[in-house]
């Protein structure tokens, strides 16, 4: 099999670390955008029995699913604006066939496989990340959280909810600090932790109650 390379997704993190970034944006989230229909992130941790799933929504067409199973870790998105305006340069000859777990990742059909403008994966058989075809980054740039993490996302937030957020949460959040009371309200006072109990039971993110 000819494998498409795309050099600089070798140094996308690690399954565990790319789990604990959706996951702690999907819980920044939550708390920063209390209405779900607002939000962009999301972390689902009992999506399926051994199953966890990270998505984004932007509600103007672009997305990305990111599912953790036993094989590893699969990501499909669809970049709406790079699709519409011809920027999708990559025109390589694809991975044939795919890994099996992958197909079966792209024909689930709550992840809209047939929008797909990049596909990553790291299987635990493989040992490393790979790509159906090569992309820039600026192809993926959907993901650009994982390696532009608690700064990105801060910056990110701040635009899209229009109000300061406070830099230092952001990170310690970033850092799976549990939540607590205080945490919560430095990032959004009018919160309070029981608010939020669906939330951090669903993402499965660290939390003392005080």
């Amino acid at each position: 099999m000819n494998e498409p390379q795309t050099p600089w997704i070798n140094h996308l993190p690690s399954i565990e670390e790319c789990r604990r970034i959706f996951r702690s944006i999907a819980m920044l989230d939550a708390i920063l955008i209390p209405e779900w229909e607002y939000r962009y992130y999301s972390f689902n941790s009992v999506w399926a029995e051994g199953e966890e799933m990270a998505s984004m929504r932007d509600g103007e067409g672009s997305h990305y699913f990111a599912l953790f199973t036993r094989d590893g870790l699969m990501i499909k998105g669809y970049d709406a604006e790079q699709a519409a305006s011809g920027l999708m340069l990559s025109k390589a000859q694809s991975i044939d066939p795919l890994p099996a777990a992958v197909a079966d990742f792209l024909q689930e059909p709550a992840f809209m496989g047939e929008q797909t403008t990049f596909c990553l994966w790291y299987l635990y058989s493989e040992n490393r990340w790979l790509s159906d075809r090569p992309y820039t980054e600026q192809e993926c740039s959907l993901l650009q959280a994982l390696w532009s993490g608690a700064s990105y996302y801060r910056e990110w937030a701040a635009d899209y909810t229009e109000t300061e957020v406070h830099p230092e949460a952001v990170h310690r959040i970033f850092a799976g600090e549990p939540l607590t009371s205080a945490l919560i309200a430095q990032l959004n006072p009018e919160l309070e932790f029981g608010d939020l109990e669906e939330d951090i039971e669903e993402i499965d993110y660290p939390a003392t109650a005080d």
